[in-house]
């Protein structure tokens, strides 16, 4: 997705990876909102397919970030396995 079509004449807010970023640390905030009992199952899974999850930590692994390979390795145990 090309944001710069978006805000064409205007100073991006995020760049590209900021908002990456952000999306990963969401996914920590969602496994607690999970763990909490605040966000059901369903939610997630509907809202998230889990091949993004994989693709997303295959991505995460190459760029080294163990710590929130270990988010999205939490994410598919707890939520995505039946």
């Amino acid at each position: 997705m090309d944001l710069n079509k978006y805000f064409r004449g205007r100073k991006l807010l995020m760049t590209t990876r900021e908002i990456y970023d952000a999306r990963v640390h969401s996914l920590g905030w969602m496994l607690e909102c999970f763990r909490d009992g605040t966000i059901r199952k369903r939610t997630i899974v509907n809202l998230i397919p889990e091949a993004t999850l994989h693709s997303l930590l295959d991505n995460l692994e190459g760029d080294e970030r163990y710590e929130d390979c270990q988010i999205i390795v939490d994410i598919l145990k707890e939520v995505y396995d039946k």
